[in-house]
């Protein structure tokens, strides 16, 4: 039987230690680190969850209620798992649960344009990123010549 088991921020330190590792060698959107991944599900902004199949653990996710949507904002299984058909059932019924409209998730990874249909996904909208440039002020002005009060400076129009 697969089940996604939810992990309550009062555990998430008992879990941390094995989840944090694994972490490291999964995508993280927006620059976030692993702190930023344990300080989010610490405060409820996210939530982590256990994934078993047959009763023995094979990865975890980590979800974001986004309203109107349940993001899945990062996930990690072992090889020969592929979450969004082994726990597709449980996913929907949490979604349904969390009164979403949408399942979401968003990867840089090319391959999920190809097989993101599979799992009945579609592409909403593809963020292109540049880094913003710093403000860099004008020079200053240059002040005019100086007027030295020669007169080669004087203009004299004569008719």
């Amino acid at each position: 039987m697969n089940a996604i088991i939810a992990v309550a921020p009062a555990d998430l330190a008992t879990v941390w230690p094995s989840i944090r590792d694994e972490l490291e060698t999964v995508e993280k959107p927006d620059g976030f680190i692993s702190e930023d991944v344990y300080a989010m599900c610490k405060t409820g902004n996210a939530a982590l969850f256990i994934l078993n199949a047959d009763e023995k653990r094979v990865g975890w996710m980590v979800l974001r209620l986004m309203q109107p949507d349940l993001h899945i904002w990062m996930v990690r299984a072992d090889n020969g798992y592929d979450v969004m058909t082994t726990f597709r059932p449980q996913l929907m019924d949490m979604a349904r649960g969390a009164n979403a409209q949408k399942l979401t998730f968003g990867s840089t990874r090319k391959a999920w344009a190809k097989v993101a249909g599979e799992h009945g996904f579609k592409m909403r909208m593809i963020v292109y990123e540049t880094n913003v440039e710093p403000f860099v002020p004008p020079p200053p002005p240059i002040p005019p010549a100086a007027n030295d009060g020669g007169a080669d400076n004087d203009q004299h129009v004569t008719h």
